[in-house]
């Protein structure tokens, strides 16, 4: 039992990422997408540029949302039987 409490602790923060990170993955996605603009032949810091930048961010928004759409439309394949033992309220 000593070892369950640290090592469940340890997995739980593993999963955790620090404002570092985040910002240098930021970063990363940021250098990608303007790279990816300046290959479709647009110039950086003029108008089109940005108009470029934000159509990426926002297809990649609009990803993650149909990505959680369908997780949270994806059947439970333990269905009313699950460890949980109850189904939430699907809207």
């Amino acid at each position: 039992m000593r070892i369950w409490i640290p090592l469940t602790a340890l997995v739980l923060l593993a999963g955790c990422a620090s404002s570092e990170q985040i910002a240098a993955r930021d970063n990363a996605q940021r250098q990608l997408d303007e790279r990816e603009c300046q290959q479709l032949g647009f110039s950086p810091a003029t108008e089109p540029f940005a108009n470029c930048l934000l159509r990426l961010k926002e297809i990649r928004a609009q990803e993650a949302n149909t990505d959680a759409m369908r997780r949270a439309n994806t059947p439970d394949p333990w269905g009313p039987w699950g460890p949980w033992g109850y189904r939430p309220y699907r809207y």
